[in-house]
């Protein structure tokens, strides 16, 4: 058990570096080193929660309501990827939470502040252009658009193994089990989806024992978006905790598609690569296994790419066909420079 919040630990850990800028990994080396065995997980939505300028601070429930930045939470500053240092009113701005347009925003609280280039990261709620990452863009690879979607969703169509798939599945969580009362029920679903999808679970009885103990149906009823990594971490057989994050987006999706879009790493490098070449959404590699920020990507990437009139569930198709044609796994093949496999 944590000795203090690990809020308090990041405190502590900026406090010790002074006004420097921070690296991500040199906190997480620091808290592990002093208070040992913290989950990188924790740490790293603590460090979203209690930065003044990220956006996706709003997923947490420190920040659900409007507030002026100046709290115990307040007190990190986002600077670039993977960084951040101590947060200065007299050199950052003051930030707050408002409520504009029935929504949470993270926004300057006023316009006098000096909001330089250094100092000022544009919130990622704002569609505004950014400029394209120096790193290599597969030039093979068309610009999302609702033609694009269209199209693939289409195909998705003609594929029958996975339209019976599906079909099987939502009889399964839809209509023979859809609650989450009987071990004996939840445990088949489990072992349907780790067949289907070949999400490798390593004792299908334990994550299903641990979903049973999490009393889900209400949670996941309401939405709840903590529910997804709550079911994610499974402690095995011999006490090796597991994070099986793709498989319980897929669990929670069979039951609520529209409340839960599917985690997968076709998905994921998609995201990678319009997030590098059109700065759609501003994320570290590592905050698409944080499930509120994965699933505000996925809301980011629709509506930034016009894709309004599509349901989470029909991006889900798109990306994951997409993904899978334009990163099919390696398996010991070579790419040429644009990254193609060949």
């Amino acid at each position: 058990m944590n000795v203090i919040p690990v809020w308090q630990m990041l405190f502590e850990a900026v406090a010790a570096k002074g006004n420097d800028i921070l690296e991500i990994s040199e906190i997480r080396h620091y808290i592990k080193s002093k208070y040992g065995d913290v989950h990188e997980g924790t740490i790293n939505c603590q460090i979203i929660v209690c930065c003044v300028n990220r956006q996706s601070r709003i997923n947490f429930f420190e920040n659900l309501k409007p507030r002026i930045a100046n709290g115990q939470y307040d007190f990190l500053y986002y600077v670039g990827r993977g960084k951040v240092r101590r947060y200065d009113p007299d050199i950052h701005g003051h930030w707050e939470i408002a409520r504009a347009d029935g929504k949470l925003k993270v926004r300057p609280l006023n316009e006098t502040a000096d909001f330089s280039v250094a100092s000022y990261v544009v919130p990622t709620y704002v569609k505004a252009p950014r400029s394209v990452s120096r790193k290599a863009t597969r030039t093979d690879i068309p610009r999302p658009s609702p033609e694009e979607v269209t199209n693939y969703l289409r195909k998705w169509d003609t594929l029958e193994n996975y339209t019976a798939q599906e079909s099987a599945l939502n009889k399964l969580f839809w209509e023979f089990a859809p609650l989450n009362i009987s071990l004996d029920d939840i445990l088949l679903k489990v072992v349907t989806l780790n067949t289907f999808y070949s999400t490798n679970i390593k004792s299908v009885y334990t994550v299903a024992r641990h979903i049973f103990d999490l009393r889900i149906d209400e949670r996941m009823k309401s939405g709840d978006e903590t529910l997804v990594d709550d079911i994610s971490h499974v402690t095995m057989p011999g006490g090796k905790v597991r994070h099986e994050f793709s498989f319980a987006t897929k669990y929670c999706s069979h039951h609520y598609a529209d409340a839960y879009p599917i985690y997968d790493s076709y998905v994921e490098k998609l995201l990678f690569h319009f997030r590098d070449a059109d700065g759609f959404a501003e994320f570290q590699d590592s905050e698409l296994r944080i499930f509120p920020i994965f699933k505000q990507t996925i809301i980011q990437f629709r509506e930034f790419y016009s894709l309004e009139t599509f349901t989470l569930k029909e991006i889900d198709q798109y990306l994951w066909q997409f993904g899978k044609e334009k990163f099919p796994n390696n398996y010991g093949k070579s790419k040429n420079k644009n990254g193609v496999i060949t």
